[in-house]
């Protein structure tokens, strides 16, 4: 993926693509949580690159801090006292913040996991993992409450001597060890290998969550909108003075798309009421939302029935049961809407037409399973439905339309 750095280092001429050259993982990395961000569930508001740390993630009223750092291996693996600095600098940041705070030391070198010796702080990758068993909500055991007593007896005293030496701040027992426990170790982080092409497949699935009805963007619409996403990035951090000029938004990674959504003649679902795609398929085609509660039940069992016939290794025969009823609709909805000009509340008219075929397409393909019936086939449609294979609403007949 050199050429997507070319590519977005280009931009910037002989001075600023070197500069930013060095920086060049750190810009993929806050490019994969502005791709994180589409996603609902992951409750981002916004991401600063270079905004008082490496980046600053504003997640659900708490704000994360992440000081990224890449190691060549020749280096060594990290240890607690490399990265105890490094922690200290982040805790002492936290004062930018108004806001509660998490603090990220991300890199793609491993951690080290010695015993502790005479010389040394304990292990790195045993402290990175009994910090994850507490940030999962899990117990620790006896034994391993003990160990992270040991290695809180070695670091707070340390956390609060670092501070108060460096960065001339009293940080009292209490809170050094609330830092602590507020610290995510990610060594051996995976979004920092081999970034670009994950972050492209992301990218991919993200505007597909996001954009339900159409089709999913080619691979160099994909490419395109992600070096889009690293230009807006690099001139944040370039051009941006304070942290607000610096603040990236949802609405600004979505400005980098190459083409804009929904495309054009398409439905924008979004817009369009309904929990599911399938409710807002019905509710385009005129179905009355009282008629709604019937085709998910439909839908719900029929995929009891497909789990059966899976097992049974009956997949393929199954696919081309569901190909055949998302032609039959078609069929029905082109004779329909094109031949006989119907518009408006079009979903019920079609479906009129195509249940008397659906009982005999079933048998047709599973001749012996009495299970394939009408309401299975009916079941499969809507699954197809919310799957945006089909489509219920009526088309654009021009001047010769009939409303029906």
């Amino acid at each position: 993926m050199s050429r997507i750095k070319q590519q977005v280092l280009r931009e910037f001429g002989d001075d600023g693509a070197e500069t930013l050259r060095a920086y060049f993982t750190q810009l993929e990395y806050t490019a994969y949580w502005c791709i994180r961000m589409l996603w609902q569930g992951e409750k981002i508001d916004a991401v600063t690159p270079e905004g008082v740390e490496d980046l600053v993630i504003e997640r659900d009223g708490v704000i994360e801090l992440h000081q990224v750092k890449t190691r060549n291996e020749s280096h060594g693996m990290w240890t607690i006292a490399n990265v105890l600095p490094i922690l200290c600098q982040q805790y002492h940041r936290r004062r930018a913040f108004s806001g509660r705070c998490r603090f990220y030391f991300v890199s793609d070198q491993r951690a080290d996991n010695e015993k502790r010796s005479k010389n040394s702080f304990g292990s790195l990758y045993r402290l990175k993992f009994l910090l994850a068993i507490e940030h999962d909500g899990q117990s620790l055991t006896s034994e391993e409450q003990q160990e992270l007593h040991e290695l809180e007896s070695i670091l707070i005293p340390k956390i609060q001597e670092h501070c108060r030496e460096k960065h001339k701040e009293d940080v009292d027992e209490a809170m050094a060890k609330s830092l602590l426990h507020n610290t995510w170790i990610e060594t051996d982080c995976l979004a920092l290998r081999d970034a670009a092409s994950k972050n492209l497949i992301e990218l991919g699935e993200a505007l597909s969550e996001a954009f339900q009805g159409v089709p999913s963007p080619s691979h160099n619409h994909i490419k395109e909108m992600y070096c889009r996403l690293l230009v807006l990035i690099a001139r944040r951090i370039i051009d941006g003075v304070s942290l607000t000029d610096r603040r990236i938004t949802h609405e600004d990674v979505l400005s980098c798309r190459a083409s804009s959504y929904p495309i054009e003649g398409r439905p924008n679902l979004n817009k369009v009421p309904g929990d599911t795609v399938l409710d807002k398929k019905l509710y385009l085609g005129g179905f009355d939302p009282t008629e709604w509660p019937r085709f998910h039940r439909q839908k719900v069992l029929a995929g009891g029935t497909v789990l059966k016939l899976e097992n049974l290794g009956l997949q393929q025969s199954l696919e081309r049961l569901s190909v055949a009823l998302v032609d039959l609709q078609g069929e029905r909805r082109h004779h329909l809407c094109r031949n006989q000009k119907v518009v408006g509340r079009t979903g019920p008219f079609i479906l009129e037409q195509v249940r008397p075929s659906l009982s005999a397409l079933g048998r047709a393909f599973f001749p012996e399973d009495d299970e394939v019936n009408e309401q299975f086939c009916l079941g499969l449609l809507w699954r197809e439905t919310d799957s945006c294979h089909v489509w219920w609403h009526s088309l654009d007949c021009g001047d010769q339309e009939v409303t029906t």
